[in-house]
């Protein structure tokens, strides 16, 4: 008969007794009852099927019961444990120096804010460049910064011009001296004259990390011997030797590079002259007479200036990128019949992100060459050719005169359209100079025919009809661009919005909700109605729900009707329906509206942001840092804002900050900035403070003392600053010409001066600046009188003053 099944694995194992050992097998019995149970083992054969006699039953639901005795050891007991292996794979960190610059470059600039500006910049200008790469990596890095974030594109031009002030040397570049001819053309057979005079070539890239080497050798001249063919040497390998450069040579028409290890021992390079490239060494292609010739056109051609433009100038010449998309749009509309629904909207999407992409890259480049082109960084010429290239016009040649043609090429994308817009939008006021007159007429005669083109877009009519009526009204934008920010002018920002709303509140709070009265009437109050009294008034309520009633200025109370209509005040008796909405509580038919008495109730008003605007008390008294801080701020929005004198007297009451010597601190502040600053940044601050001084926000005081400070120690700046003098004297101008500071004043403080020759160069100076600035007349006004003549050569002396008034006045 049938067999109902085995044990299941042949566990024996009853509740409340032991549990026997695991069993490994993969047993699951089978029809005749054995579980599987039989003794076969891993490594050895598989035992031969059974016959199936009749049709055996389903078998047991044992457990995991293994094909093995569960006397026998386990196959896994005789295996030996892991052991790490000396040799084994670890993760490891690119330490190379390359690998450790980028990563403190992207630290750095994804840091980098407007507010932490001055700070990251000049952590980023302290980092030592020790080979060209290293430079071309930060040039890149900082370009792609700056054309991936457009509103940011003015903070990281001003970035790129401090780099370029400070990494002006590069120490990495290494004059060659070789037996060459000079005057050979270039690409001519190499000629060599051993008893003629050196000439020189200069390298950006020599490395000491070659792979192989030649040496060692005893001296220097078996070097060159071994390198001129005179004898026989095999190359081996450097390892983790560390060795320093000796010297560099052209001889015999073979680049020769010498180095020393630490052990004084010499090893050598060299390779066949016209193999350069191929051996990838870089080779100045002029040949130089003069060593000193040679440095100077090195360090001309590998400053961060330099490979900057050359960086900027690669990318706006790259037309082809625009081309391969076009290649591959057309190829994609070839296929899209063959395409599946979902494929041609994977492949439109991919299309549409390139393109974007290329356009976003080739705006932020127009944007990021105009920024440097406002800082001084690119000369007008190359803008001209910007301008051209995007215009498609060309000069044309025998003409005698200025005349421009069109390309033979002259479409332009859509892109064209919109990055010729943007870079007049971001260099229009700096280029529309006198000088540029000609060129700037046959520009807009272009784009009068394109704002009237009806082919083009609309959007890009309206963009050219824009930039003309920008350009008519002083290169004036219609709305205000949006720029980087620091945290302290986005919270101007919002004080001033939170200062407008207040007073709007306050306005529409004068007007009241309905009439006044007595009466509990119904129905809007409009222009009729008073000052309201009870519930159905204006807003001046101060409601004392648990008392049920209202407590004015004078702490008498106020019974209302809850209902809406309700009770008046005592003082308002007007009549006019209650529970509605008065305008200001006027009613023309009856006069001028009545002032609100002491007994009213004063409107709510909302608390304070600013703790004394417009005054110099009361409130929060601000730190001096913090109004170093706002000082700093306001020179930054004066600047970037148009210079806009409202807007400066305005946030000028917010940095008072209820201190007293605010004013003082401003002007410690910026005669100190003055010193070291660029002269955009010089002229802002000297007219921050004439403008201030004008409107009543600085005393005579405030003036008095920085300067006084900056006279007597003027020398010491002179030290870090040669032409701190000169920019003395341009802030001693205005004030002494509007008779702030006087000749009496200023002889008393440059007698201070221990040096005569120091004394003689601030009154020199202050001259010069004074007729700079304010014309000749003022300077002999105020330097030319009698008691101010006799006041100047006390101090100087007859002699030396004379000299000086016979020059500048």
């Amino acid at each position: 008969g049938r067999n109902r099944g085995g044990g299941g694995g042949g566990s024996d194992w009853d509740r409340g007794s032991q549990m026997p050992r695991e069993n490994r097998g993969r047993g699951g019995g089978g029809g005749r009852g054995d579980g599987g149970a039989n003794d076969w083992q891993r490594g050895r054969a598989p035992p031969p099927p059974r016959p199936v006699a009749g049709r055996g039953g389903r078998g047991g639901r044992g457990g995991r019961g293994g094909r093995h005795n569960q006397n026998d050891p386990f196959p896994d007991d005789d295996f030996d444990p892991l052991v790490r292996n000396a040799n084994r794979w670890v993760p490891s960190k690119d330490n190379s120096v390359m690998a450790k610059v980028e990563k403190q470059v992207k630290g750095l600039l994804n840091k980098i804010t407007k507010e932490k500006f001055d700070r990251l910049a000049g952590q980023l200008c302290d980092i030592q460049i020790k080979s060209y790469d290293m430079l071309t990596l930060m040039i890149r890095l900082v370009y792609e910064k700056a054309i991936g974030e457009p509103t940011f594109s003015d903070m990281y031009a001003n970035l790129c011009y401090q780099l370029s002030q400070r990494v002006k040397k590069s120490p990495f570049i290494q004059v060659i001296q070789s037996d060459e001819d000079p005057m050979a053309e270039p690409g001519a057979e190499y000629n060599y004259d051993e008893g003629g005079s050196a000439s020189f070539r200069w390298s950006n890239d020599v490395s000491t990390s070659d792979a192989e080497i030649l040496g060692p050798f005893e001296s220097e001249d078996q070097c060159i011997d071994v390198a001129l063919g005179n004898d026989d040497t095999d190359p081996t390998q450097r390892g983790e030797m560390e060795l320093t450069l000796h010297r560099l040579l052209i001889k015999r028409g073979n680049f020769i590079k010498i180095m020393r290890s630490g052990d004084g021992q010499f090893y050598m390079v060299c390779f066949p002259l016209s193999q350069a490239e191929e051996c990838g060494q870089q080779l100045s292609t002029k040949i130089f007479t003069s060593e000193i010739e040679c440095q100077n056109d090195a360090t001309k051609m590998n400053t961060f200036k330099r490979s900057l433009l050359n960086k900027c100038e690669d990318e706006f010449n790259k037309q082809d990128i625009y081309k391969d998309w076009k290649e591959d749009m057309k190829e994609y509309k070839k296929l899209k019949a063959t395409l599946s629904e979902s494929e041609q909207k994977e492949r439109e999407e991919e299309l549409e992100f390139r393109r974007m992409k290329i356009k976003k890259q080739m705006l932020g480049n127009i944007k990021f060459i105009g920024e440097l082109y406002k800082l001084g960084m690119l000369k007008e010429k190359i803008m001209r050719f910007c301008i051209q290239s995007l215009l498609k016009l060309e000069e044309a040649e025998g003409a005698g005169y200025l005349q421009f043609k069109n390309v033979e090429d002259d479409e332009m994308d859509e892109e064209d359209h919109e990055a010729l817009c943007n870079l007049f939008i971001t260099i229009g006021s700096t280029i529309d100079n006198p000088k540029a007159a000609p060129y700037m007429q046959a520009y807009f005669q272009k784009i009068h025919v394109l704002g009237e083109d009806k082919s083009l877009s609309s959007r890009s009519r309206f963009a050219y009809q824009d930039l003309i009526d920008m350009r008519s009204k002083g290169w004036k934008l219609r709305r205000k661009v949006e720029t980087a920010k620091t945290l302290e002018e986005i919270r101007k920002e919002a004080e001033r919005e939170e200062r407008m709303q207040q007073q709007q509140s306050q306005q529409n709070n004068y007007g009241g909700r309905g009439g006044g009265g007595r009466g509990r009437g119904g129905g809007r109050g409009g222009d009729k109605g008073g000052y309201r009294g009870g519930r159905g008034g204006g807003d001046y309520r101060n409601d004392n729900r648990e008392s049920g009633g209202r407590r004015d200025n004078r702490g008498y109370d106020n019974q209302y009707d809850n209902r809406g209509g309700g009770r008046g005040s005592r003082n308002d008796r007007n009549d006019g329906g209650g529970g509605g909405r008065g305008n200001y509580g006027y009613s023309p038919n009856r006069g001028p509206p009545p002032m609100p008495s002491s007994r009213m109730a004063p409107p709510p008003v909302a608390p304070k942001i600013l703790s004394a605007p417009g005054g110099r008390s009361g409130g929060e008294q601000f730190s001096k840092e913090k109004i170093e801080i706002r000082a700093k701020n306001m020179r930054d929005e004066f600047m970037n804002e148009g210079r806009d004198e409202k807007e400066l007297l305005l946030t000028m009451d917010e940095n008072l900050g209820g201190n007293e010597k605010a004013g003082n601190i401003i002007v410690q502040l910026y005669a100190d900035k003055s010193m070291d600053c660029k002269a955009p940044e010089r002229k802002a601050m000297n007219d921050i403070l004439v403008i201030l001084y004008k409107a009543g926000k600085l005393t005579k005081s405030d003036i008095e003392g920085p300067m006084a400070d900056m006279v007597e120690f003027i020398d010491s700046f002179v030290v870090d600053s040669p032409g701190a003098i000169g920019f003395l004297g341009e802030m001693l101008a205005p004030f002494l010409d509007m008779k702030v500071l006087d000749i009496k004043w200023l002889c008393e403080k440059t007698a201070l001066l221990m040096n005569k020759k120091d004394q003689k160069e601030v009154i020199h100076k202050a001259i010069l600046e004074m007729k700079k600035a304010c014309g000749d007349g003022s300077a002999r006004a105020v330097f030319g009188g009698p008691n101010e003549v006799k006041a100047l050569e006390q101090l100087l002396g007859a002699g030396e003053f004379q000299s000086i008034a016979a020059q500048c006045l």
